[in-house]
C-alpha cells in the first residue's frame, strides 16, 4: 500500500497537463500512485498522459468515454491502494512539498480529513492571489501546533455549508471514504458540494495545514463556468437538504442551510440567462422563510426578495438594473459631498497653514525677545553679585539695619 493515491481527471487540457503533472510527479513524497483518468479527451491529452506513464512507473492511465469529473474521481478512487487520497485537476498545480506536508499532519493526528489553503490565478496575469485562501482556519484557531490538533464540524459549523466545496484543497483517508460509502454524485456538475458537506459532517478529526500548497487557475471555458450546468444547482440542493434530512443534521443546519440554498441559486441566475431558471428559482423560494435568519447578508436577502417580487427574468434583470442605478446614483452623490467636503478641509488646511506661519513668526520673534530679557536678567544678576559683594554694601549694613527698625 502507497502512501497516497493522486487521482487526476483529464479532459482536454493539454496547454496545462504538462505542468500539473510535473508538480506531482515530482513531490518530495516519493511513495504515491498517479492516477490518471482521461475522460474521452480529444486533444493531445492522453498522448501527454502516455509520456509520463512510460517514464515513471507510478503514473497509472485510465480512459474512459467522457462520462464528467465525477464519474473520473470515482473510477479513479474505485482503483487506489493508497492509504490516503488526494484529488488535483489536471489544470492546476502543488507545491512539490504539499503531499509530503499533508500526509505527515494527517498521520500524526490520525485524522479522516487534512485541509490546506489555496492560492488563484489567471493566465492573463503573472500575479498569485493569497487573499482567498478557502479556509482561514489559523485565524479562527490561533498559534497552535497544527500536527498536533483536530477538530470536527461542530468546531466549524459555517464551514460545512458555506465554504470551499473543492476537494483539491483536502487530503482523505481512503478507509473513512470506504467505509461511509463516500463517491461523488455522477453525471453532475458541482458534485464537490455535497461530496464536502458529507464528509465534514461525518469526519471524527480534521486537520490543518496552514500554508498555501494548491494554484488554481481560473478557467473561463471550465465546465463548472459553462451557462447550462447552472441547472444542475436545483438537484445538488436537493442532495444536501435529504443527506441532512436522513442523517439528523437538518434542525442543527437550518439557518446554515437556507444560506447556503439561498446565496447558491442566486449564483446562477445570471449566468443561466434563463426564464425556466428563473422561474424555479422563484418556486424554490416561495417554499423558505428567511425573516428570523440572522446569518444571512444583506445582499442575499435583498436578491432572494428581488427573486420574490419579480414577475419573469426580464422583470429581474429590470429590477437589478434600477438597483445598481440607484446605487451608482447615491455613490455618485456621497462622491460629490466627499469632494465638497474636501474643498472645504483644504480651505480649513489652507487657513490653518496661514495661522500656522504668522504664529511661526511671533514665536521666532518672542523667540528673540526672551534670549534679549535673559541676557539683561543675567547681566542684572551679575551687578547684584557685585553689589553685594562690595566694600560700600558691607560697611551701611548697620544704617540699612537701623533704618529697618525705624520703619518698623
Amino acid at each position: 500500500m502507497v502512501k497516497v493515491s493522486v487521482i487526476i481527471p483529464v479532459y482536454n487540457v493539454e496547454n496545462y497537463l504538462k505542468e500539473c503533472l510535473d508538480s506531482v510527479v515530482n513531490q518530495t513524497l516519493s511513495d504515491i500512485e498517479i492516477i490518471c483518468i482521461n475522460d474521452g479527451s480529444t486533444d493531445n491529452s492522453l498522448a501527454i498522459l502516455e509520456t509520463y506513464k512510460n517514464s515513471d512507473e507510478r503514473v497509472k492511465v485510465f480512459s474512459e468515454d467522457n462520462s464528467g469529473q465525477s464519474v473520473a474521481r470515482n473510477l479513479g478512487l474505485k482503483n487506489s491502494s493508497g492509504q490516503y487520497i488526494y484529488f488535483i485537476d489536471s489544470d492546476d498545480y502543488i507545491e512539490l512539498n504539499m503531499l509530503e506536508e499533508l500526509y505527515n499532519n494527517a498521520v500524526s493526528n490520525n485524522s479522516d480529513i487534512v485541509v490546506s489553503k489555496i492560492a488563484r490565478f489567471n493566465n492573463e496575469s503573472s500575479e498569485i492571489d493569497y487573499t482567498k485562501p478557502g479556509f482561514d482556519f489559523d485565524d479562527k484557531f490561533g498559534d497552535v501546533d497544527y500536527n498536533h490538533f483536530t477538530f470536527n464540524y461542530k468546531d466549524i459549523k459555517p464551514y460545512v455549508l458555506n465554504a470551499s466545496f473543492a476537494p483539491w484543497m483536502k487530503l482523505f483517508r481512503k478507509d473513512f471514504l470506504v467505509n461511509n460509502n463516500f463517491y461523488f454524485d455522477e453525471h453532475l456538475v458541482f458534485e464537490d458540494v455535497p461530496f464536502h458537506v458529507k464528509t465534514f459532517l461525518k469526519a471524527d478529526k480534521i486537520s490543518f495545514a496552514p500554508d498555501f500548497y494548491y494554484y488554481y487557475r481560473y478557467n473561463p471555458s471550465s465546465t463548472v463556468n459553462t451557462a447550462s450546468n447552472g441547472f444542475d444547482i436545483f438537484e445538488i440542493v436537493d442532495i444536501v437538504e435529504d443527506y441532512l434530512i436522513d442523517n439528523y443534521y437538518y434542525g442543527e443546519f437550518k439557518d446554515e442551510f437556507d444560506f447556503f440554498k439561498s446565496s447558491q441559486i442566486i449564483n446562477y441566475i445570471l449566468t443561466t440567462q434563463s426564464e425556466d431558471y428563473f422561474i424555479k428559482a422563484k418556486e424554490e423560494f416561495s417554499k423558505m422563510k428567511l425573516s428570523n435568519n440572522h446569518m444571512l447578508p444583506d445582499y442575499i436577502y435583498d436578491k432572494f426578495n428581488l427573486v420574490l417580487n419579480s414577475d419573469n427574468y426580464f422583470d429581474y434583470i429590470q429590477h437589478q438594473y434600477d438597483s445598481r442605478l440607484t446605487d451608482m446614483k447615491s455613490l455618485q452623490e456621497e462622491n460629490l459631498l466627499l469632494h465638497e467636503r474636501s474643498v472645504e478641509l483644504e480651505l480649513e488646511l489652507n487657513c490653518i497653514s496661514k495661522s500656522n506661519k504668522k504664529l511661526s513668526k511671533e514665536n521666532k520673534k518672542l523667540s528673540k525677545e526672551n534670549k534679549k530679557y535673559k541676557s539683561k536678567i543675567k547681566k542684572l544678576e551679575k551687578t547684584n553679585k557685585l553689589l553685594l559683594n562690595s566694600t560700600s554694601w558691607k560697611v551701611t549694613a548697620p544704617l540699612r539695619k537701623f533704618t529697618n527698625i525705624f520703619r518698623k
